[in-house]
């Protein structure tokens, strides 16, 4: 698995690396869900808006990229939302295309059926 680019854009509050290596670790984890390769992660705290926080993650993906977002009271809480939201995104790309994978049919070569069976000679 190759190595996600991760970008931070924090404003309105001090962000230090301790807080990065967090929001990096829980993206890995969605990462083993599903290939990511770039993550743009926002985390912004607006004063005059109620709630203040507001975290915000897009994620490029095979297929289309992934975007969730969330507001909240405290960061923790908006990014606990962010992350449950692209969680089920992920669950529902996955049933969407095993639901796809069940209804396709399946074509087989005709070595495939014709295997140990005696072949009809018109007579």
């Amino acid at each position: 698995m190759m190595k996600m680019k991760v970008q931070f854009h924090i404003n309105g509050f001090k962000a230090d690396s301790q807080l990065r290596r967090q929001l990096e670790a829980d993206l890995e984890r969605l990462n083993g869900a599903i290939p990511v390769a770039c993550a743009n992660v926002v985390l912004e705290r607006q004063r005059d808006t109620n709630p203040p926080f507001e975290a915000v993650v897009r994620l490029s993906v095979p297929g289309p990229d992934l975007h969730a977002a969330a507001r909240d009271h405290t960061w923790p809480a908006a990014w606990i939302k962010v992350l449950t939201r692209a969680r089920e995104q992920i669950e529902a790309r996955r049933n969407r295309q095993a639901a796809h994978r069940k209804k396709e049919p399946r074509i087989h070569s005709p070595a495939r059926h014709q295997k140990g069976a005696k072949e009809a000679r018109p007579g």
